[in-house]
């Protein structure tokens, strides 16, 4: 076939084309667009004028984002429990160690850096240490620095 015929083969084929092909289809693709949706908790967040909500999904990922900048530690799990009316509960936190870090100290800057991620992406003026727990964990200890 020459470049010619393979347009029209190509057009033809297109032309044959019907939308019972979608049809028989569009529920495979609707279960699996279901499946992939992760539902996301609403946080709720403070501005100068009012409210903000935050999407749970992006509270965990500005806090993965600050947990990767702590020494010797690498977040493997982040979690957020709201209350029933959107206001952030806990916070719970489970990382990789380097092995031989003193753990207590640790969990301490892993707490604060959690800590004022939140405050930044809902706009806190300070940390929530007061209203907000922080549990952290050690889920893995390694002896390798590129695993953190």
């Amino acid at each position: 076939m020459n470049g010619e015929q393979l347009v029209d083969h190509a057009t033809r084929l297109l032309r044959e084309h019907t939308d019972a092909g979608w049809v028989a289809l569009r529920d495979d693709v609707v279960a699996l667009a279901t499946r992939a949706f992760r539902s996301s908790a609403p946080v709720r967040g403070h501005l100068p004028g009012g409210e903000l909500w935050v999407a749970s999904s992006v509270v965990v990922s500005q806090v993965r984002a600050a947990l990767a900048r702590v020494p010797d530690a690498g977040p493997l799990r982040i979690a957020c429990t709201t209350t029933p009316d959107g206001r952030l509960d806990r916070l719970t936190v489970e990382v990789v160690a380097l092995y031989g870090t003193p753990l207590v100290p640790l969990a301490g800057r892993v707490r604060t850096a959690a800590a004022e991620a939140v405050a930044a992406t809902l706009g806190l003026a300070t940390p929530p240490d007061h209203r907000v727990a922080v549990d952290v964990s050690v889920g893995d200890v390694t002896s390798d620095p590129r695993a953190l």
